[in-house]
């Protein structure tokens, strides 16, 4: 019997001169370029995390300021926030939540369009012009955003001059380009197997364990300074990160050049694997991975809830031990990721390990729904720490699937479907906040568990349908693509043969 890779393609697409120079599937790991890659994104993630921070607590600073009379604020009652339900304080602080929430919810909806735009355009271009491009446009876009926060901050603007920032990231692509150039890097320079998963779930540690070790620093940065000033470092960061990459980070995959018709085979083959290409067991297990990674980013997409959460009753944190909280739960978590993540993938395929982190992810937040104390959101950190990027693992499944001249289409589509999970899940979780803070504040949380638990089913039917009875040949670690027979197949269709 004839074992052919699950991934067929159209002729027309691949039908391409002798000597046009096509990305080949690297047959070994190129960890020069992939330390690079993860040198920029530490760089990028102390940017953005110094930035945000400044933004949720400056809002909500500048909110109490209009929300308070004069004489109410909680500093001038020596607390750092309302307990007593009873007290028109306490109502004044719910109220400041809100309207705190709701600006968030709008910034993020300005900027949420473009961004779409741009990271499709863009990303599925790259496969023909190179992934540089990818790096630079978004660092340019928050460089802008950065400088018109620290001038909002700095002569006390309105606010609505945000919008403006908001927007220019999102014409330049934003955090989601900036995070699709990363993934992309990776499969340009990792084989279709184990490594590749790794390297996925490595980028997101990286990030994470950047954001941790700077979220202490920038907590006693603010306490100590006011928001100006790490406003301002957030802003002369990008321009390092602008700097870094201009310097050192360069495209070692051979690219075919920009024109127009490869601009528009590149839009096609981010949509063609879902909807024309391959056997229907293809394009199901296709529509499978991408609906499990929609729901998982959709309900992992709480914005700011979690520092409102912890600002206010019961909690009633600063600045400082929010900083504190976020980097101890953070690290923790990420030293015992790769780590696990390598051990699962001794034991089990790559969709079940996917399955064990949505039930871990489940259960955190199930427990932080209920988290009046302090232990007790020391519990929520310690059940999250057992794990890994349910994000990462799908992203690296599907790359198997793909063909090496298509990792930026693949990615592109992927950065849509967290694009608008994004747009959807922060207002969506905004709402559901501001509507049960006074009833039951933790329902947000409850509904995130919730979504978690579809996504555990969804990725345990792609596990079923990419295995046992139905199992041509199994994409796991050691067999990068997902093989299948087609008996019917038409001998005009060209297979990707598998870089085994």
């Amino acid at each position: 019997m004839e074992k052919e890779p699950l991934l067929h393609t159209d002729p027309a697409v691949n039908t391409r001169p002798r000597n046009e120079s096509v990305p080949k599937v690297p047959t070994k790991t190129r960890y020069g370029t992939l330390l690079l890659v993860n040198i920029v994104i530490c760089l990028w993630t102390i940017a953005e995390k110094l930035h945000s921070p400044v933004v949720t607590q400056y809002l909500y600073m500048r909110v109490k300021d209009d929300v308070y009379p004069n004489g109410t604020e909680p500093a001038k009652h020596n607390v750092t926030c309302f307990q007593n339900s009873s007290t028109e304080g306490f109502k004044l602080q719910e109220k400041a939540q809100q309207v705190t929430n709701t600006m968030q919810m709008q910034f993020s909806i300005s900027k949420s369009g473009c961004e779409l735009v741009i990271n499709l355009m863009l990303g599925s271009f790259s496969d023909y012009v190179g992934r540089r491009v990818l790096f630079m446009v978004p660092t340019v876009g928050y460089f802008m955003k950065n400088s018109i926060l620290t001038a909002i901050i700095y002569w006390n603007l309105d606010l609505k001059f945000y919008y403006v920032g908001e927007i220019l990231e999102g014409i330049t692509g934003g955090s989601s380009l900036f995070k699709l150039a990363c993934y992309t890097c990776v499969s340009d320079n990792t084989p279709a197997k184990g490594v590749r998963t790794l390297g996925m779930i490595a980028v997101d540690v990286t990030m994470a364990v950047t954001e941790a070790a700077i979220s202490s620093v920038t907590g006693i940065f603010i306490q100590n300074t006011g928001f100006f000033y790490p406003s301002l470092a957030s802003a002369l960061m990008t321009v390092v990160v602008l700097v870094t990459i201009m310097c050192i980070l360069s495209d070692n995959v051979k690219r075919r050049g920009a024109s127009c018709g490869n601009f528009l085979a590149g839009l096609k083959n981010v949509f063609s694997p879902y909807f024309t290409e391959g056997s229907k067991r293809r394009k199901v297990l296709f529509w499978l991975a991408i609906i499990a990674y929609f729901i998982s980013t959709l309900s992992s997409s709480t914005g700011d809830i979690g520092n409102l959460w912890q600002l206010n009753y019961p909690l009633c944190w600063s600045p400082e031990m929010i900083g504190y909280y976020s980097m101890a739960s953070t690290m923790f978590q990420q030293v015992l990721c790769i780590p696990l993540a390598r051990l699962l993938q001794s034991c089990v395929r790559d969709p079940l390990i996917a399955v064990w982190s949505c039930v871990v992810t489940m259960a955190s937040n199930a427990l932080h729904a209920f988290s009046y104390t302090n232990w007790m959101m020391y519990g929520v950190a310690i059940v999250g720490c057992l794990s890994v990027s349910v994000g990462g693992i799908i992203r690296s499944v599907l790359s198997q699937m793909t063909a090496p001249d298509r990792q930026g289409s693949l990615m592109a589509s992927l950065s849509v479907f967290a694009i608008v999970s994004n747009v959807l899940g922060e207002p969506l979780f905004s709402c559901i906040y501001s509507s049960t803070v006074i009833v039951m504040r933790g329902a947000a949380f409850l509904v995130s568990a919730g979504g978690h638990f579809l996504s555990t089913v969804t990725i345990i039917v792609f596990a079923v349908l990419s295995s046992g009875k139905y199992k041509q040949e199994v994409t796991s670690s050691s067999n990068p693509q997902i093989p299948e027979v087609d008996s019917v197949a038409s001998p005009a269709k060209r297979h990707i043969q598998s870089n085994d």
